[in-house]
């Protein structure tokens, strides 16, 4: 089998962290390389959340031989040009900071720039946006990063399969972003739309 491309992972510091968390672990899962970048504000929010460090879950992640973590001020990383091959990247969970700067074309930390360089490269890139509720500044941000194709993936419960536990809840929302980057054909079969019959 050819070895696979890395996809990037960027953590920002919007609540979500289990988002992230649960992203990373599928793939692993699917043994898939990963570059993965966490601003300061997400080591902060991180720990708030998960209730232990951010080094802690690096360091269980990196017992799978596939995470190679970055840091957020390092411009001059591998992954910071459209030279270095990736099969794309997906920000989870993503600040409403976060695709503000994105739809300006703004990088000043790396997880900005090499957003900004999957953009240019016409590579897959996948926003988990966290905020509610949506201001029109918001709105308008992520229509201008929906016009340049970058898929967007609001962390939604999926009701109709009657989730009991946040823990579904979050993988349910996991598995999509990873459709929408294109690594799983499709969900999971309990996580897919049954249909209903509605008066």
């Amino acid at each position: 089998m050819s070895k696979r491309l890395p996809v990037v992972v960027g953590v920002s510091g919007a609540s979500g962290a289990a988002l992230a968390d649960r992203v990373i672990e599928r793939l692993i899962a699917l043994e898939h390389p990963i570059e993965l970048i966490a601003t300061s504000s997400a080591r902060i929010v991180w720990r708030q959340e998960q209730g232990y460090p951010w080094a802690e879950a690096v360091a269980r992640w990196q017992a799978s031989g596939l995470i190679t973590e970055h840091n957020p001020n390092n411009q001059a990383a591998t992954i910071a040009s459209g030279s270095y091959p990736v099969y794309g990247m997906l920000i989870v969970p993503c600040s409403m900071g976060t695709v503000a700067a994105l739809a300006a074309g703004f990088a000043n930390n790396l997880l900005l720039r090499v957003a900004d360089v999957t953009q240019k490269e016409g590579r897959r890139l996948v926003v988990v946006p966290r905020e509610t509720p949506l201001s029109s500044v918001h709105l308008e941000n992520m229509l201008r990063l929906s016009q340049r194709g970058v898929r967007l993936v609001p962390p939604m419960p999926n009701f109709y399969a009657r989730p009991t536990t946040v823990a579904e809840v979050v993988d349910f929302v996991a598995a999509r972003a990873l459709v929408a980057l294109g690594l799983s054909p499709e969900l999971d079969s309990n996580q897919q739309w049954a249909g209903l019959e509605l008066e």
